[in-house]
């Protein structure tokens, strides 16, 4: 079974990754192309992990439901899980809901 990890656009995501820095790092400068760098860097993280992939909310077809997009597109079968990771629209943070795809 392979793990999608179904995430906010990369420019949401790098902003959140360079906020959590700021607390480790204080006083460095995350600019548009740093944050960018922030999601290659995840991402070349977990390249040698057959089983999970990484998809960005902005690479879906519009309109079309995760599920079909992640089997159509992204090659996910029945029984993988996602992990979709969203921006809460009440407070601003990021929340996680986890399903499989079914048939």
């Amino acid at each position: 079974m392979s793990t999608f990890y179904l995430l906010p656009p990369r420019t949401v995501l790098g902003e959140r990754l360079a906020g959590f820095l700021n607390g480790l790092l204080p006083g460095l400068d995350w600019t548009l192309a740093a944050r960018a760098d922030l999601t290659l860097a995840l991402e070349s993280a977990l390249s040698d992990r057959r089983d999970v992939f990484i998809v960005y909310r902005e690479d879906l077809p519009e309109g079309e439901h995760p599920a079909e997009a992640l089997t159509s597109a992204y090659g996910a079968e029945v029984g993988d899980e996602v992990v979709e990771v969203r921006v809460a629209a009440a407070l601003g943070e990021l929340v996680a809901r986890r399903w499989r795809i079914s048939a």
